[in-house]
């Protein structure tokens, strides 16, 4: 199979430079700002990039290039000279007028436009960890197609990100048909170059709106539409991400059922809710997502760090 490179997006939230750009940038809205857009969980640095790399080294080091799009940040620790890295500014994949931006919808519209990116490429967001060792096969057919992952059914909440998803869902459907109904399931994504590229040709005027809000609002463009683009074209396969679905035997189920925890593709573990490391045991997931919310405290930060350094106590080449 061809390179596989694998793209973060990442941000410095407690950069002062930084922080004074973002209050002037709400300043400059002249309108209230959704929680979710703003909430000090969705930009906080808790050094889970770090991690991220070193199970990235230590489970998937088959992967090609590693992109780190940020808003000309560099991590004070990772070693800007390693063969495999290349920080990407947004500058260099979004307009000026489009800039600063604090939307990583917008940003997300961006990402084909990375020089040097290959064909078939992962997406992460850096709250997401390898925890076991992966193949290329975990992402992509033998025939080169990526597998689509998605959660059984699309929650029944109201909220900014489900209202995106929704809204990708309605538009494939009128636009190419087909039937939507299951939620991405949130964790590495893979796609193919030339697929992206051709939902967002299809839906430019609505990635392109996407592109001019600083701030995440109701009602945008989201890149849950390439994966039902990709399924409309018969250019992705579906997998559903059920209980057991990583067992490899059923022998291996059983054992998992006797203990009492399941064994997944992926999970995704709000770290608002405690008891990371029990949660984590009994999900058994191959990938995962600590997703830290408005909801979170320092607290439950401490707890998430404590659980990145046991996990992956070894420092990688990416590191200085």
């Amino acid at each position: 199979m061809e390179r596989v490179d694998l793209v973060y997006l990442w941000v410095d939230g407690d950069d002062p430079e930084w922080q004074q750009r973002k209050r002037e940038a709400m300043a400059e809205c002249g309108r209230e700002l959704p929680a979710q857009a703003v909430a000090r969980g969705r930009f906080v640095d808790n050094q889970e990039l770090r991690y991220s790399l070193r199970s990235v080294e230590k489970y998937a080091p088959w992967v090609g290039k590693v992109f780190i799009v940020t808003a000309d940040q560099t991590p004070k620790w990772l070693n800007v000279a390693h063969p495999k890295v290349e920080l990407v500014s947004h500058s260099q994949i979004l307009p000026s007028e489009y800039l600063p931006t604090f939307n990583s919808s917008a940003i997300e519209m961006a990402l084909t436009r990375i020089e040097g990116l290959s064909e078939r490429f992962l997406f992460a967001n850096d709250d997401m960890f390898f925890r076991c060792p992966v193949g290329p096969e975990f992402f992509y057919t033998p025939e080169g197609l990526p597998i689509a992952r998605f959660a059984r059914y699309i929650s029944t909440k109201e909220s900014l990100y489900l209202g995106k998803v929704r809204n990708a869902q309605r538009l494939v459907a009128e636009r190419f048909g087909g039937e939507y109904v299951r939620q991405p399931h949130h964790n590495v994504d893979a796609y193919l170059k030339s697929d992206v590229n051709a939902c967002l040709e299809a839906f430019e005027a609505e990635a392109e709106a996407t592109c001019s809000h600083r701030f995440r609002q109701e009602g945008e463009f989201h890149r849950s539409a390439w994966l039902y683009y990709a399924l409309s074209q018969r250019r992705a396969v579906e997998r559903v991400v059920g209980r057991y679905g990583a067992a490899g035997s059923v022998w291996e189920r059983l054992g998992c059922r006797l203990r009492g925890r399941y064994c997944t593709d992926s999970a995704e573990i709000g770290i608002h809710r405690g008891r990371l490391a029990a949660r984590l045991a009994h999900y058994n997931p191959r990938i995962f997502c600590l997703n830290d919310t408005e909801r979170a405290s320092d607290r439950e930060r401490e707890e998430m760090g404590g659980l990145l350094e046991r996990l992956y106590p070894e420092k990688s080449s990416f590191e200085l």
